[in-house]
């Protein structure tokens, strides 16, 4: 055998032991508690646009099983708790905060794009440009409980009621009249007008408050292996174009 051959030869073996030592891995994660088209609860069916890149990310890379989600759903400061105390390896999903890069950290290509945008009655003509708009008019906006957004409301002096995580309630609030907006992200907006038949009961301002990356984030506690793995095959789904047609499919789903 020449010396070219056996080179081969040992590279291919080399490769054959590490892919039969490779340690699979069942990575804990739990859905979302109301944020559709995120995770979609039905019954016993889970489905949206986390399950479908996780499965798109299994079917990349088998040694990853994504497990948990499908029977535990938390609130989203349930799943940053999850992170912290090690109850949970990764999370679908998240932008980026120093709380969350305190507890974890985002792997591998942003999986999608987040919009957040202000909803108010039909009839109201306001208009709002930008938060400081929202600060000066004082006005109650209503918004998602331990959201990074709503934060960010918060510390900019709008005033908030983030009683609940649910955007469905928040919507009904502004439409009993308990605040005059609704600050919700454009996925979740589109998928709630279409399923409640608001159409003719509110109007979305055209202003994008808030434009941002979501992130796969992967907790402090997880085993070492997770993140290179889960980086890797999130790299590959984006050159692939896996992840954006996801995300298409899921919009254009609305």
């Amino acid at each position: 055998m020449g010396k070219f051959a056996r080179t081969v030869r040992c590279a291919v073996l080399a490769l054959a032991f590490a892919d039969a030592g490779a340690q699979a891995l069942d990575v804990r994660v739990a859905s979302q508690l109301t944020l559709e088209p995120k995770w979609i609860h039905d019954g016993g069916r889970v489905t949206g646009i986390c399950p479908d890149i996780m499965a798109a990310i299994e079917r990349v890379e088998p040694r990853l099983h994504f497990v948990g989600y499908r029977h535990s759903s938390r609130s989203l400061s349930g799943i940053e708790a999850g992170l912290e105390n090690g109850s949970l390896d990764a999370a679908c999903g998240l932008v980026s905060s120093p709380h969350r890069l305190a507890i974890g950290q985002p792997v591998g290509k942003s999986i999608y794009p987040v919009r957040h945008y202000l909803v108010v009655r039909r009839n109201d003509p306001v208009t709002i440009e930008s938060t400081d708009d929202l600060a000066r008019l004082g006005d109650l906006v209503t918004t998602q409980r331990s959201s990074v957004f709503t934060e960010r409301l918060r510390a900019a002096g709008v005033r908030v009621d983030d009683a609940t995580d649910d955007n469905r309630v928040n919507l009904r609030k502004i439409l009993a009249g308990h605040g005059r907006f609704a600050y919700i992200n454009d996925l979740a907006l589109r998928y709630l007008i279409r399923t409640e038949g608001l159409e003719d009961r509110v109007r979305v301002l055209p202003v994008v408050l808030g434009d941002e990356p979501m992130w796969f984030w992967v907790g402090r506690r997880a085993d070492p292996a997770l993140a290179p793995l889960l980086g890797a095959a999130l790299d590959k789904l984006k050159a692939s174009g896996d992840l954006d047609r996801i995300y298409v499919r899921w919009e254009n789903m609305q």
